[in-house]
């Protein structure tokens, strides 16, 4: 099978979700012997090719300075480029990542009569998180994008699913539902020599919605009771110098630390060294980082959105509030530092879940089997 999957960018050069999950993905469908080609735009300072286990990285389009921020010129650019290579390319089945992607994977796949997929990771909520804040018009190509005819869509959770039948109309038995999920051998092979005491860890990109900003307030609430609380923040965004004035202004310096532009390996060591992972965010697909504590051992506790009731059990391997609501998000970090052993119980109870539900060597299982189906129609 020659699979070509299209999509704004690549890892290393950005670790969002989704491109850890296709990542993922396509280096396993190369170890079972099939063909992957990867299209992104092109990157300042990296090679137009390059070959990553195996996968097949194609850079056309325009040249990204700062990923992942780009314009609407470089949108159009990217999807006459990408447009061109399927037109030039022969492949079995197209996978096109969201959003404008799905515009030359639809359209080229079409063109060559072979099949295409569209994988939606999550979809907006119509107030201000829109995935194109340069335009007004953002809702209306979301909803135009999303009701494309492609032969197959991939969802990463019921939540999205849902989100697609009820507003979008689309039929659900053109959707399947594949989560994300964990390298279990990664983490395995990542060994920590000491845990941070009371430390709580953020992953994720620094956006309004994710509300980092609450979870520095709680690090506010907390400081006078753990002496040594600690918050971890790994991403990179455009809340970023907001959240570092937040942390000046609250006299946080020592108890609230950031990072970016860690290897992926770096990261899961960061979160093996936790005591707690939190996500406060009010908008998420699926929310992979989730999984990936769990995978460590460790308990998350996260605001009840989205396709993160799907990997948090409320009580049993984290803890899920209310969104917005400080005050519990206060409590339950609160309850977990102070009783470590049901801390520990937690993450124990989230790593069973994780090799049950959210190994990728199972996952990828499920995705040969919708590719070959779809192939052989």
């Amino acid at each position: 099978m020659k699979l070509c999957i299209i999509s704004d960018f690549f890892v290393p050069h950005y670790n969002g979700g989704g491109e850890r999950r296709y990542f993922e993905i396509a280096k396993r469908l190369v170890d079972r012997g099939h063909h992957v080609d990867v299209i992104c735009m092109k990157i300042q300072g990296v090679d137009d090719y390059e070959l990553i286990e195996g996968i097949n990285v194609y850079h056309v389009g325009p040249k990204i300075k700062n990923p992942p921020y780009k314009t609407v010129s470089d949108f159009i650019h990217f999807i006459i480029s990408s447009f061109l290579w399927v037109l030039k390319n022969d492949y079995d089945i197209i996978d096109s990542q969201q959003y404008v992607p799905y515009i030359s994977g639809f359209f080229g796949a079409k063109i060559k009569r072979i099949p295409v997929i569209g994988t939606i990771h999550d979809v907006s909520s119509g107030r201000d998180d829109q995935w194109l804040t340069l335009t007004k018009f953002a809702p209306f190509f979301e909803k135009l994008l999303l009701r494309l005819p492609f032969d197959k869509i991939i969802t990463v959770s019921n939540h999205t699913k849902n989100a697609l039948t009820e507003n979008y109309s689309v039929k659900p038995e053109r959707i399947d539902l594949v989560h994300n999920g964990v390298d279990l051998k990664l983490v395995d092979s990542i060994t920590i020599y000491k845990k941070n005491i009371d430390s709580v860890i953020f992953v994720g990109r620094l956006a309004a919605h994710k509300h980092v900003d609450d979870l520095i307030n709680v690090v506010k609430l907390l400081k006078e009771d753990f002496k040594d609380i600690y918050l971890k923040i790994i991403g990179n965004g455009i809340e970023k110098d907001n959240l570092i004035k937040i942390v000046n202004d609250l006299n946080l310096n020592d108890q609230v630390d950031f990072a970016s532009d860690l290897e992926y390996s770096e990261v899961i060591k960061e979160i093996k060294k936790s005591t707690i992972l939190a996500l406060p965010s009010t908008r998420e697909g699926f929310g992979m980082v989730l999984t990936e504590a769990n995978a460590c051992n460790i308990p998350a506790v996260a605001y009840k959105s989205g396709g993160v009731v799907e990997v948090i059990e409320d009580s049993k391997n984290g803890f899920l509030v209310e969104p917005r609501n400080i005050n519990e998000l206060s409590r339950k970090i609160r309850f977990l530092l102070e009783n470590k052993n049901i801390a520990r119980e937690m993450g124990e109870y989230g790593r069973k879940k994780v090799e049950k539900c959210f190994d990728w060597e199972k996952i990828v299982i499920n995705i040969i089997e919708i590719y070959k189906n779809l192939i052989e129609t």
